[in-house]
């Protein structure tokens, strides 16, 4: 038997795709992906929790296996991803929760702690703040409003490799996980990514205006700053301005990383733990 099940649950009129590790009698962990990513991501970390935790991995609207929105400009939005997350939260009978959240799934864990303060006890941002750099936005904007097809899953990992490089990943294994979990394939034969490609064009419409120091500053909760130390969305310049915020706030730095740390190794693990326990 796997290790893992696969919920699909009913959150605000769609079907979502939410894996679950270890058992729903300990207390509750969220582990919440990028942009452009899904369940699957946490794969890897997920199981170093299970001892303390019940770990819930949803793909949110538009990713994976999840239902795509019938609304993009409304529902492919910031404030939708935190109601499905409280909607998702009460169909596990979860009232509070801690949360790791890579990139855009540290942002709905920031807002959903702005939105309902006490649901979430301990908040981690992978990479991820409430200002972000308009040249790195510009970059992930050049990657995500393509829609190519592949012909092969080699054509796919070349490109996973090249998009992905940042993540610190550094074993053939990781890459091939990856890429094959990054597509769908097409009625033709071909692949394409797994995603809505309207996620990316309602992304790429908004996130200009991006600016969330309100809802930072506001934050009630202990949080956790991971920073790829060559990231470009979130450079030195930001997390300093984080830190001048939020003095008490903990703060890893990953060497020869940049967007965003893939949480790939044993200091990562180790230093999450530490604060989630602590």
């Amino acid at each position: 038997m796997p290790a893992f099940r696969d919920h699909f649950i009913p959150c605000c009129g769609y079907e979502v795709h939410v894996r679950t590790w270890g058992t729903p009698d300990k207390p509750a962990l969220v582990m919440s992906h990028g942009l452009a990513r899904l369940a699957d991501d946490f794969d890897h970390v997920a199981p170093h929790f299970t001892d303390s935790y019940f770990v819930l991995c949803p793909s949110m609207i538009g990713r994976g296996l999840s239902g795509w929105a019938r609304n993009p400009d409304s529902e492919y939005t910031l404030p939708f991803y935190v109601a499905q997350t409280f909607e998702m939260l009460e169909y596990f009978k979860i009232s509070s929760c801690k949360w790791i959240g890579t990139s855009m799934g540290g942002l709905i864990g920031l807002a959903a702690t702005a939105e309902a303060a006490g649901w979430i006890e301990k908040l981690v941002l992978n990479d991820i703040g409430p200002e972000l750099d308009p040249t790195a936005v510009a970059r992930i904007k050049s990657y995500v409003g393509t829609t190519p097809e592949f012909e092969t899953i080699h054509d796919v990992e070349e490109i996973v490799k090249l998009v992905y490089a940042p993540f610190g990943i550094t074993d053939e294994a990781t890459w091939s996980f990856i890429s094959a979990r990054s597509v769908r394939r097409m009625p033709n034969g071909n692949f394409m990514m797994h995603y809505d490609p309207e996620v990316m064009r309602v992304f790429a419409e908004h996130i200009d205006s991006f600016d969330a120091w309100d809802q930072f500053n506001a934050l009630s909760c202990p949080v956790m700053l991971i920073s790829g130390a060559k990231s470009d969305l979130i450079p030195p310049a930001i997390v300093e301005k984080m830190r001048e915020q939020k003095p008490e706030m903990l703060v890893l730095i990953v060497a020869n990383c940049g967007h965003a740390p893939h949480l790939n190794d044993e200091e990562q693990i180790k230093a999450i733990k530490a604060f989630l326990t602590d």
